[in-house]
């Protein structure tokens, strides 16, 4: 091998690096220790520090005693992607008009790889509600209606498996192709208390110029506000918009 394919080869080994250590953020763990980064790159420890520290000088990572988080660079960017990203500027007066009609929480949400991304919310009026923490929040698309909506119209995979996180979790992939297929029908989802107990959602596609489902949009609250008498007209309301 050349020179200059081993050092095309290094340089590329190490952008993935990169690319896979911002990617382990979640909201189940916001901080890693390098112990964690090197796990996660099936690398040393020294090489998992250095990178760390390579990228909390160019501001990609912010330090926390031993453990490091994402820094302001990243939101820098995250804010400049949504802010040039067509499909939220498009939608953004649906969603103020849903928020007014409603006062509940409305979000925006497209697909990301297997899972769905949500990139945009109007919060809720209510001092109880669904509000805050949804924007860049990754969700399995079985247990929310927005999700239901992008597997329904074909803008996601359906999942390889099911995970159950309440007792009202589909979980059978029978009962989800039965669901969605309902999805389809009426042209919008229904998740209750399926993500979380309390959490009841609506959803419906958003489509594309040339017909494919691009995006769903969602109207959230808890039960006592959206008992499931209510979730019909919330879902045709969604719909309309």
């Amino acid at each position: 091998m050349s020179q200059e394919s081993v050092a095309a080869s290094a340089t590329y080994q190490s952008a993935e690096r990169v690319l896979t250590l911002l990617a382990s953020f979640e909201d189940g763990r916001p901080e890693l220790s390098v112990t964690e980064i090197a796990q996660a790159l099936r690398v040393h420890k020294s090489t998992a520090s250095r990178l760390a520290a390579t990228l909390e000088r160019t501001g990609f990572l912010a330090r926390s005693g031993r453990r490091y988080r994402l820094g302001v660079e990243i939101i820098r960017l995250g804010s400049l992607a949504l802010r040039s990203a067509d499909i939220v500027a498009r939608l953004q007066p649906a969603m103020e008009k849903l928020s007014q009609l409603t006062g509940e929480t409305i979000n925006l949400a497209v697909p990301a790889g297997p899972d769905i991304l949500n990139v945009a919310e109007v919060p809720s009026t209510y001092i109880l509600s669904c509000s805050g923490g949804w924007i860049g929040r990754r969700t399995k698309p079985h247990a929310v209606a927005n999700g239901k909506v992008l597997l329904a119209f074909g803008a996601i995979p359906m999942p390889a498996s099911l995970e159950r996180y309440t007792e009202h979790t589909i979980t059978t992939p029978d009962a989800l192709a039965s669901e969605l297929a309902e999805v389809r029908r009426d042209g919008y989802a229904k998740a209750a208390a399926e993500l979380e107990d309390g959490l009841v959602a609506v959803a419906a596609p958003v489509f594309s110029p040339g017909g494919s489902c691009v995006a769903a949009l969602s109207i959230s609250g808890p039960t006592y506000r959206m008992p499931p008498e209510k979730l019909d007209e919330l879902g045709r309301l969604c719909a309309a918009y």
